[in-house]
């Protein structure tokens, strides 16, 4: 809040006038102007007065003059009015400087300001309260609530009007508030379960003032919500490896998008699009920022794409550019010094009859940026060393985290072969903006790496305030980010749930900063409508055949049929079905 000063509060209109002038006509000078007033000289003494002192009896200026006034350097009038001195509370002051009267304080203006500012800050205050997500409470020494808003009053159903006043105690049994104002303790982000059916995560701290515990504060997020979704997560977690092999029988069809994590409307726009270009043999191009999951985008589209050879991965910021050109087209017997003496196919000779991935196209060496462009246009090229063209009939798909389009304006990427390239874009989002697809993404992981390096324990639960971190930290690294740090979460797991205690400390540096910072993320009951919705939409991709859409979501059937019930998803009010099968 702004700093109040004692120069803000003055009166800095002082005009001098003769003690035995009337009453009228002090009135006429000072003209209903509060920030006026009168000085007058009687009996070698001096006095004021203001518009208040009008109101007073008597004929001449001496007679309502108040001649309680001492004098002050002009410099006092820079202190802060948040712990004025005690005289000023008490007496009226005269700040002068050579002689000059330039400003004038009394005891009334003084308390004024002060009560001025106390209402500015209830307000501000109440205006905070109300607008801050979560749940926040302060009691006093006393343990009573001084403080309860509106957040609060929808969390827990209490009104302010029943528990403001009165002992915490009479509502509550599970009190972190207490115990940190009690320890004079501090609590950033801990789970808490502050009564039955409610979770939370708690920022708690004492209040103090002068040293001395005057109460506590307590701010409380709601994740009852996470909780729940997370719980019915992990028991449909625990089925799925065991009705596995069973479904995998009933489904024998393959779905090349199935590496492809997330039902949200960014990433299943993106694997609509794949889906399209997949059957068609023009270049790709893959854009996003690093692990968005365009390696894996590119693999899919392979395999959609019915292409028999080979994919072959190039990741073009990993070569040497002096290496780079053999690498790419091969070499013939003899082609320099220490080259292999049959010679060596190329990647691209590889690739013939499949899909060529150039990983990091924007770090291509520019020499070789326009042998490509030839290799694209003519279908062929000449081994390093070689004098006779290898035709090929190659696939290609480039993927890049770089702005190409300034890369060209600098002369650093040719603009002939980003038009080559970029035949169809594909814009993969961030992890950050399709949070709704996290929860998928760690129970995913999770089977995955608990397969990998604890195939004989089962670790098939997510902690609530795990899931809760995950869903708020702004993954700068994206799914390749998530993926390393759910594998260091089972490595180091000791029981069957992952918790935040084996996360690094790089996560949570991140995760506390996001949160100050105040990005925004998907609420709960968007979660729920999603999870909904995607129900909904998968049963329809696999025709109302219940066992495919299981194994598309990733459960099991019964899961499938608990959650159609929850949601009233009766095949007929999902669709028309005529002789569709609903096995």
């Amino acid at each position: 809040m702004q700093l109040l000063r004692i120069k803000d509060i003055v009166i800095n209109r002082l005009i001098q006038v003769d003690p035995l002038i009337p009453i009228a006509e002090v009135a006429t000078h000072i003209g209903g102007d509060n920030k006026a007033a009168v000085i007058v000289w009687s009996n070698n003494k001096l006095g004021y007065i203001t518009t208040k002192q009008l109101q007073n009896t008597g004929v001449y200026a001496q007679d309502i003059a108040l001649f309680d006034i001492v004098f002050k350097p002009l410099s006092l009038l820079s202190l802060s009015l948040d712990s004025p001195p005690a005289e000023l509370l008490t007496q009226a002051i005269l700040f002068e400087a050579e002689g000059k009267m330039i400003a004038l304080s009394t005891p009334e203006l003084v308390f004024g300001a002060l009560l001025n500012r106390y209402y500015l800050q209830q307000t501000q205050m109440a205006a905070v309260l109300d607008t801050v997500g979560e749940a926040v409470c302060v009691i006093n020494e006393a343990d009573q609530v001084v403080i309860w808003n509106k957040r609060a009053e929808k969390l827990y159903g209490i009104i302010a009007e029943e528990i403001l006043g009165n002992c915490i105690d009479s509502f509550f049994t599970n009190l972190l508030v207490k115990q940190v104002a009690a320890e004079q303790l501090t609590v950033k982000d801990q789970y808490h379960k502050p009564c039955s059916n409610t979770h939370v995560l708690i920022n708690a701290a004492p209040i103090l003032l002068a040293g001395k515990v005057v109460g506590g504060v307590c701010a409380e997020r709601d994740i009852t919500e996470v909780v729940n979704l997370n719980q019915e997560l992990s028991r449909t977690s625990r089925k799925v490896q065991s009705l596995e092999n069973e479904i995998d029988k009933i489904n024998t069809g393959t779905d090349a998008f199935a590496s492809v994590s997330g039902h949200s409307t960014g990433i299943l726009g993106a694997v609509g699009m794949a889906r399209r270009v997949a059957a068609t043999n023009v270049p790709l191009l893959l854009r996003g920022e690093s692990g968005t999951g365009k390696e894996v985008f590119a693999r899919a589209v392979h395999i959609a794409s019915g292409r028999k050879g080979r994919f072959i991965e190039i990741n073009c910021g990993a070569i040497p550019a002096s290496l780079f050109e053999s690498e790419l087209f091969g070499y013939h017997s003899g082609a320099f010094t220490g080259a292999d003496k049959k010679g060596k196919a190329g990647l691209i000779e590889l690739a013939d009859g499949g899909t060529l991935f150039l990983d990091e196209i924007g770090e291509m060496p520019k020499e070789m940026q326009v042998k490509l462009l030839r290799v694209l246009q003519e279908k062929k090229f000449y081994r390093v060393g070689g004098d006779k063209p290898v035709q090929v009939d190659v696939r290609i798909i480039s993927a890049t985290h770089r702005d190409l389009e300034d890369m060209i304006a600098s002369g650093d990427f040719r603009d002939d072969l980003y038009y080559r390239l970029n035949v169809v874009s594909l814009q993969l989002p961030p992890l950050r903006s399709r949070r709704e697809d996290i929860p998928e993404l760690v129970y995913r992981g999770l089977k995955h790496f608990s397969a990998l390096h604890n195939p004989d324990a089962t670790i098939n639960k997510v902690d609530p305030a795990l899931m809760a971190a995950f869903l708020e930290y702004d993954w700068p690294g994206n799914v390749r980010e998530l993926n390393n740090i759910l594998e260091r979460l089972v490595i180091l797991a000791d029981s069957d749930t992952l918790t935040t205690g084996s996360l690094p400390t790089n996560f949570k540096a991140g995760y506390h900063h996001g949160k100050t910072a105040a990005t925004g993320v998907t609420t709960i009951p968007e979660l729920i409508t999603l999870e909904r919705s995607l129900i909904e939409q998968t049963l329809k991709e696999a025709n109302f055949n219940k066992a495919i859409a299981a194994k598309k979501l990733g459960i099991p059937r019964s899961t499938l049929y608990y959650k159609m019930r929850q949601f009233n998803l009766a095949l007929d009010s999902v669709s028309n079905l005529t002789s569709i099968s609903k096995n």
